[in-house]
């Protein structure tokens, strides 16, 4: 009896559930935490797809997929035990991939003027023969040689005109209002005060016009002794790490394929000086060096750490760095900020600028540019960027070319920063300054790399990342000084 009662007593009272906390690192407590790659994707989301619409997914697909990588021989090392390796791995000289489209261009070309021609004789036929209606035979032929001549396409070419500038003003694409509504309405909290990031770009004049010379360029040198390989479209496949030969440096660099696009802009010449303002981590100023050409590189950067691994890149890929490099004064290792660089004897300066790096943004939290210690820095960058690509353009020698780069997809610290720097330029100096447009000759690139439209960008060109050709992203233009 006893027992039973018991039991009895136990059925009857009241359950209770105590629920326990997850500790900090499960995985349920992190997906919620709100972590500097969120707020990254959230701005993205916001902001470039009122930028790029339909293409927007595709692109925000691209950034999360495994990213694409191309290898610059290095012709300190074993380059052509390193160029028959790469190329039995099925690996593509990039060289020869722009030297092929270049002759594919040439026979669409040729084929087009062919048929041209053809139309514009088919045309004249018809006119001949509606003028010959109800007209003398005799009138007729007098007048053949001059309604040919008037006709010709030699003659339509010869009457063509060129359009050899751009005049930018506040109904432009990079009008205030288009650039307002690009910015992402969102507010930012700190110390207790909300700041539309919008206002950071208050001082764009939308009254104030300027025009901007723009001339076309039709062909992309690539320098004879520099040795780039990549995969073509589709193809995933992985270069493996790179191993040291008998000089004991590294046989090969790794770098995103878009980064190779800015130097090749540049335009680099034989005894020309080349300064990279903002060079860490020193892919770029590696790749200027590569092409044999310049006699003095200049790599800069605002931060020792930064520098220091630029010096790293040198040291692992240039033999007896020390003595045959730095002594001679082939190549300068500066720090400071490039605001302040004085020196201006430069033929060639690459300003490859700090900005948002949208793909690294998307992947690391650590030293995440939308971490909430670094808000004021980010707003801040548009100025930042505008201010060094003005000293670059002060600096560089007449004659002389500054290619504009960065990592972003963003039209702010894009086009929005070549603006900024051209009007500053007409407004207080007497400088001339010509926007290079490499729309033609970038077809020759049309086989490794997939290009923004280019109603979507006023100055510059860029590289966007995609399932097929999974570089970038880059935005470069080129500028020359004419005086």
């Amino acid at each position: 009896m006893l027992s039973y009662s018991i039991l009895k007593h136990v059925t009857k009272e009241t359950k209770i559930f105590v629920r326990y906390k997850h500790p900090s690192h499960h995985w349920s407590v992190l997906r919620k935490k709100d972590h500097p790659i969120d707020k990254a994707l959230n701005h993205f989301d916001d902001f470039y797809k009122q930028v790029f619409d339909k293409k927007w997914p595709s692109i925000r697909k691209a950034l999360f997929a495994k990213k694409k990588y191309i290898a610059v021989v290095n012709r300190f090392g074993d380059n052509i035990e390193t160029i028959s390796k790469l190329e039995s791995e099925g690996a593509l000289n990039m060289r020869r991939l722009f030297t092929l489209e270049k002759q594919y261009i040439q026979e669409e070309i040729s084929e087009k003027k062919r048929n041209t021609a053809l139309e514009n004789i088919f045309k004249l036929d018809e006119m001949t023969e509606k003028a010959t209606e109800n007209v003398d035979p005799k009138v007729t032929s007098d007048n053949n040689l001059s309604k040919s001549s008037q006709f010709s396409l030699a003659s339509s070419l010869s009457n063509a005109q060129y359009d050899t500038e751009r005049l930018v003003d506040g109904k432009s694409f990079l009008s205030p209002e288009i650039l307002h509504h690009f910015i992402p309405a969102t507010k930012i909290k700190g110390n207790e005060d909300f700041l539309p990031e919008s206002s950071h770009y208050k001082f764009y004049d939308q009254n104030i016009q300027f025009a901007v010379k723009s001339d076309n360029e039709f062909d992309i040198h690539f320098p004879e002794h520099l040795d780039i390989y990549c995969y073509e479209k589709y193809n995933k496949s992985d270069f493996g790490n790179p191993s040291k030969g008998s000089t004991g440096v590294y046989n090969y660099y790794l770098m995103d394929g878009g980064s190779v696009l800015p130097i090749l802009a540049l335009d680099i010449k034989p005894g020309h000086r080349v300064l990279d303002m903002c060079s860490s981590p020193g892919g770029k100023s590696l790749l200027a060096i590569q092409t044999l050409y310049p006699e003095c590189v200049v790599s800069n950067d605002i931060s020792g750490s930064r520098l220091d691994r630029v010096e790293s890149v040198y040291e692992q890929f240039l033999y007896d760095f020390n003595e045959k490099w730095l002594g001679p004064g082939k190549i300068k290792l500066t720090l400071g900020d490039a605001r302040n660089i004085v020196d201006d004897n430069f033929d060639r300066i690459l300003v490859d600028v700090p900005c948002t790096t949208d793909r690294q943004s998307l992947h690391e939290n650590d030293n995440n540019i939308f971490k909430p210690s670094r808000i004021k820095e980010r707003l801040q960058l548009p100025e930042l960027q505008k201010e060094l690509l003005f000293h670059a353009l002060k600096l560089v020698q007449k004659g002389g070319i500054v290619v504009y780069s960065t990592c972003s997809l963003s039209p702010i610290q894009n086009d929005g920063v070549v603006h900024m720097a051209l009007k500053q330029i007409w407004e207080e100096t007497n400088m001339e300054i010509v926007v290079k447009d490499l729309s033609p000759a970038l077809l020759q690139a049309r086989s490794v790399y997939e290009f923004a439209d280019r109603n979507l960008l006023k100055y510059g060109h860029l590289v966007l990342p995609s399932m097929s050709h999974n570089y970038g992203p880059t935005y470069f233009c080129k500028l020359k000084k004419l005086k």
